[in-house]
């Protein structure tokens, strides 16, 4: 597990749990749905991406990837949403959201790893879909680039922000990408209502924020009818409203269907790209 020690000495006398997100980061939004899952109180650091607070020397000193979230837990911070999912999972049994066997366990695990495999992917497609319209300009990215010492993180965004954007074949294989998982997940959801054994579990929570990514872009989840029964019956779970619908911002969604809208009318939407466009 990804514990990281810091030189942050506010951050080591925390008491309790106290979680560093932003709204829209899909890897928040697993921790927050876990959080609420437990019942468990916690501090919120909201970290503004959009401010470039995740470039601050603060930040990167308790999070050295610069990137959301970081859980405190009595001043030891965990890092990585699969690995902070799986140690609230541990330190907090009830309700549990581990299935029962071991064999079902390691299967959870194994989806758990593919969601979090995705993450690149998920990236990729939200910059092009939902944030190109507000890409960032070239004296915005020198001082991100100056100020980030995430070099992985700083030479997307650079590739992101430039002229020629991302490569279309580059979102090609991305979009299949996730079309391949949404598949494998539309099988295993066939005449069960979650991933693993019929029972909710961490698997579920570690996809529900991938496929409410995609939907943001107008992929057509209606393809796989048993992932959209399942992303159906996920919403209406209270911890779904706790852990996503109470955080997001309307005004922001509304941006992100209307750009969406008019990328389809343009013919250069989610469903106009391999292997959709069939």
């Amino acid at each position: 597990m990804p514990l990281i020690e810091t030189s942050n000495e506010e951050v080591k006398t925390f008491d309790g749990l106290h979680l560093y997100h932003f709204w829209l980061s899909s890897c928040s939004q697993r921790v927050r749905i876990v959080l609420a899952e437990k019942n468990q109180e916690w501090t919120s650091h909201e970290i503004n991406l959009e401010k470039m607070e995740h470039a601050t020397p603060e930040y990167q000193s308790i999070h050295p990837h610069g990137v959301v979230p970081a859980l405190v837990h009595d001043g030891q911070i965990i890092i990585e949403s699969i690995d902070i999912i799986d140690y609230l999972d541990t330190t907090f049994p009830e309700p549990r959201l581990h299935p029962s066997s071991e064999d079902s366990i390691a299967k959870m695990h194994d989806l758990m790893s593919q969601a979090d495999g995705a993450q690149h992917s998920i990236k990729t497609l939200t910059h092009e879909f939902l944030f190109k319209q507000h890409v960032m300009p070239p004296e915005a990215f020198e001082v991100f680039e100056k100020k980030h010492e995430n070099a992985e993180l700083v030479d997307f965004m650079r590739v992101w922000s430039s002229k020629s954007g991302i490569p279309s074949a580059e979102i090609d294989s991305e979009l299949k990408l996730q079309h391949d998982y949404f598949v494998q997940l539309d099988q295993a959801l066939e005449g069960q209502d979650w991933l693993v054994d019929n029972t909710f579990s961490l698997a579920d929570i570690a996809w529900i924020s991938n496929v409410r990514r995609l939907d943001l872009m107008h992929y057509p989840l209606d393809i796989h009818p048993n992932l959209l029964a399942w992303y159906d019956r996920f919403q209406a779970k209270p911890s779904y409203q706790k852990g996503i619908s109470e955080h997001e911002i309307p005004p922001a969604l509304a941006d992100f269907n209307a750009y969406s809208l008019e990328r389809a009318a343009e013919g250069t939407g989610v469903r106009s790209f391999k292997p959709l466009a069939a």
